[in-house]
């Protein structure tokens, strides 16, 4: 009996947990799906200078309504996930994925036609059949198992750019009374990511966006929120 002992990397898998080929294990061996080469966060929380006890308007009636707002922003800034394709062709000797046929890793991202990608006129992907993406399974020297590793460490989905912002202020009414109000802006600036479209190789809508479902992020979302503490 030969027993494969075959470790998996963390946040990673294999289907059925076995190798695509038992006797080219180096096609395994890929940059971690979860891999986030660059990732920077930022929270922060600044008093406006208005009310009891500020630089302005620290008197009366108006720095009683004005003063004591806080204004917060949490910020997210980071580079994407790498990206692998998949193959409809299917020849799973071994129980474990079928990889797909690359020439390259360079170059499997289309040209855009205007400078920025705009998913109405650009492709995320350069078309199957071309480049890095010769057509597989339709020839015998293609007739076979694939050469591609899970991901392609040339390659990664859009960078993530979030900012969320929050405008809240605390009524004191009495000593164990007090009214709290907030105002909550998420993606506030509306960035929109884009993903990559279907990463199989033989879809129709191979690289192409066809929906809302191909978006990595959500629109701005906007909520208003009265707490009353007693």
């Amino acid at each position: 009996m030969v027993v494969y002992l075959i470790p998996i990397e963390p946040g990673s898998y294999w289907p059925g947990s076995f190798a695509a080929d038992f006797y080219n294990r180096g096609l395994e061996k890929s940059i971690g799906q979860y891999d986030v080469t660059h990732n920077f966060k930022v929270s922060a929380v600044y008093d406006l200078p208005v009310g009891k006890g500020k630089a302005i308007l620290n008197k009366g009636a108006g720095a009683y309504i004005l003063g004591g707002w806080r204004l917060g922003l949490i910020g997210f800034y980071s580079s994407g996930q790498p990206i692998g394709v998949s193959t409809s062709y299917s020849l799973p000797i071994f129980n474990g994925r079928t990889p797909a046929y690359v020439n390259s890793y360079d170059g499997w991202r289309a040209q855009t036609k205007n400078g920025s990608f705009d998913p109405q006129v650009d492709n995320f992907f350069v078309p199957y059949g071309t480049g890095p993406f010769p057509l597989q399974g339709t020839n015998t020297a293609l007739n076979g198992l694939g050469n591609e590793t899970r991901y392609n460490p040339k390659l990664r989905q859009f960078p993530n750019f979030n900012e969320n912002l929050s405008l809240a202020k605390t009524f004191p009414i009495r000593e164990k009374l007090k009214l709290d109000l907030r105002a909550e802006a998420f993606n506030v600036f509306n960035r929109v990511r884009f993903g990559t479209g279907s990463t199989q190789l033989q879809s129709t809508t191979f690289g192409h966006l066809t929906s809302n479902g191909d978006l990595l992020n959500t629109p701005r979302q906007m909520q208003l929120a009265a707490k009353l503490y007693f």
